[in-house]
């Protein structure tokens, strides 16, 4: 059992540390873009994110924890909150994928600056900054899957 769990764990990092790494490449390429430097927060989620993640699932290598243990806990809570809810949920699928669609369907200018305004968001006119981000909300959906799968090894077999 503990084989498996270190290989959904794997996954997940693997999958949280693309996500993050891909987050910081898209806002430094849209804060250097569209001159707006306050992009560059994300930073402060990202790059903690992914030396935590990275350092935990190291810990996490070296010999089985318990549900219980606080390295776990962290870990799972780091990959709940960061990649698959502000990444990949609200940046990716929110605020790319979702404008998208609805930017190409035509949808009405209105809606779209009350659901997008603008000074925070920007219209698709980059095919770069459009593709990374939609790449997070994307990449968020394996994350879920194997976050999903740990966190019933976590509480079936009390790892």
């Amino acid at each position: 059992m503990f084989k498996i769990f270190n290989n959904e764990r794997r996954k997940v990092t693997l999958y949280s540390v693309i996500i993050m790494s891909l987050t910081s490449v898209h806002h430094a390429y849209g804060a250097a873009i569209y001159n707006t430097p306050w992009r560059l927060h994300v930073l402060f989620l990202s790059m903690p994110g992914i030396i935590i993640t990275l350092i935990i699932n190291r810990l996490l290598n070296n010999k089985p924890f318990s549900h219980k243990s606080y390295a776990l806990r962290v870990y799972w809570i780091i990959t709940l909150l960061a990649p698959i809810l502000l990444i990949g949920i609200f940046e990716g699928i929110y605020n790319h994928i979702l404008k998208n669609i609805l930017f190409f369907s035509g949808f009405a200018a209105n809606i779209m600056q009350r659901l997008f305004p603008s000074g925070t968001y920007e219209m698709p006119d980059n095919l770069f900054f459009e593709i990374t981000g939609m790449l997070q909300g994307i990449l968020a959906i394996p994350l879920t899957t194997h976050f999903i799968k740990l966190t019933q090894l976590i509480n079936k077999q009390k790892i």
